[in-house]
C-alpha cells in the first residue's frame, strides 16, 4: 500500500489541479470531468462519476442520497436489487459489487447540488478514502459554483456597460439633432425613435450614425 503521506500529497495536488481547472475559462466547465478522473485514480474503483441533481435517476441511491442529504457507503450491492433494481443490476452485470455515493455541497450548509458516485469490485473504501473523496468532492462543487457565479457577474457588468454605452450614445445623438433640427432635446429624441421605429433598426444604432455624421434625419422629410 502507498505510504499515507504519499497518498495524502497526491489528494493535495489533485486539488491544486481542480483550482487551476477553474482559474481556465474554457477548461472550468469540465471540473466534474476532472474530478472523476482523480477519484478513479486515486481510489482505483472500478467507476467514478458525478451526477448532477437534476440528472439523478428516480427511485436510484442517487436520488436516495440527495434527498436525505446523508452518504452512502460501501453499500453491498448484491443486498440492494430489490431497492434499486435497475441501478444494482446494471453495475452488478459489469462486475460492480459495492456502491459510495457523496452528496456535494457548494457552500457549507446548503443543499447538495451533486452525488459523487464511486463504484468497486470486491472491496470496500477505508473512512479516511471516502473522507477524501468528500472533501475533494466538495472542493470541486465549490470552485464550479464560484466560476458560474463570476461568469454571471461579468455578464451582468457586461450588459450594464452596454446599456451605458448605449445611453451615452443616444444622448449625443439627441444633442447634435437638437441643435441641427432648432427643437428640445425631447423632441429630437422623438425624431431618432420615430425613424428607428419606422424602419425597424435599433435606436443604438441610428444614434450612432447620427454622431458619426452617416445619417441626417429631416423629420419633414418623413
Amino acid at each position: 500500500m502507498e505510504p499515507l503521506h504519499g497518498q495524502a500529497q497526491r489528494w493535495m495536488s489533485s486539488a491544486v489541479g481542480l483550482a487551476a481547472l477553474a482559474a481556465d475559462e474554457e477548461q472550468a466547465p469540465y471540473l466534474m470531468r476532472q474530478l472523476s478522473d482523480y477519484c478513479a485514480d486515486l481510489l482505483s474503483v472500478a467507476s467514478a462519476s458525478v451526477l448532477l441533481a437534476e440528472a439523478t435517476d428516480s427511485g436510484g441511491p442517487g436520488e436516495e442520497c440527495l434527498d436525505q442529504d446523508a452518504a452512502l457507503v460501501n453499500v453491498d450491492l448484491r443486498e440492494q436489487e430489490e431497492r434499486w433494481p435497475e441501478f444494482a443490476g446494471r453495475a452488478l452485470a459489469e462486475g460492480r459489487t459495492t456502491a459510495t455515493l457523496l452528496p456535494l455541497h457548494g457552500t457549507e450548509g446548503s443543499d447538495p447540488v451533486a452525488v459523487l458516485q464511486l463504484l468497486c469490485a470486491e472491496r470496500e473504501l477505508s473512512t479516511c478514502e471516502v473522507d477524501s473523496a468528500q472533501h475533494l468532492g466538495d472542493l470541486a462543487v465549490l470552485l464550479l459554483t464560484q466560476f458560474r457565479e463570476l461568469q454571471q457577474e461579468r455578464q451582468t457588468t457586461g450588459q450594464l456597460n452596454e446599456a451605458l454605452s448605449s445611453r451615452i450614445v443616444i444622448e449625443q445623438a439627441k444633442g447634435m439633432l437638437a441643435a441641427q433640427l432648432g427643437v428640445a432635446p425631447d423632441e429630437a429624441f422623438n425624431v431618432l425613435r420615430g425613424y428607428a421605429r419606422s424602419r425597424r433598426l435599433k435606436l443604438r444604432g441610428v444614434a450612432q450614425a447620427v454622431v458619426d455624421r452617416e445619417l441626417v434625419l429631416d423629420p419633414a422629410a418623413d
